[in-house]
């Protein structure tokens, strides 16, 4: 479920324009008069990924249970790809129980970890999964 969390995560981030911005920082005015304001990458601003946060595991509709024939290891797999294209879907199990217990083990990674996905994934960090995923969790 972590592991499905931070491939949509990611998958969102890469979706958004390099050159979107937002402006970060204090806008009180300075002594002098001026500003403490500076503009950061939108797609890894902390606004951006609190929004992402809200919404990624609605996504987790899109994943089946997919068992691996010679460990029997259970993982979770996309059943619908990003971009439409036809997806092989042998030995998967696609149904609601799936869907729903994802979705909520997506809520609550979610929930428990906000300050840490935020914090790896406003800075492209390497290997987030397994920082994440197994390391921190």
């Amino acid at each position: 479920a972590c592991r499905a969390l931070v491939d949509e995560l990611e998958w969102e981030i890469s979706q958004v324009d390099p050159r979107k911005t937002i402006q970060m920082g204090s806008f009180r005015i300075n002594p002098d008069g001026s500003q403490s304001v500076v503009e950061v990458p939108y797609a890894r601003s902390e606004a951006h990924l609190t929004e992402l946060l809200e919404r990624v595991c609605e996504k987790m509709k899109e994943y089946g249970e997919k068992t691996d024939p010679s460990t029997h290891r259970k993982s979770y797999v996309r059943v619908i790809s990003h971009d439409g294209t036809k997806m092989d879907l042998s030995g998967v199990k696609f149904d609601g129980d799936v869907t729903s217990s994802l979705k909520f083990a997506c809520e609550s990674i979610a929930e428990e970890y906000e300050d840490e996905l935020i914090e790896f994934l406003s800075h492209e960090a390497e290997n987030v999964k397994d920082r994440l995923c197994s390391k921190r969790t």
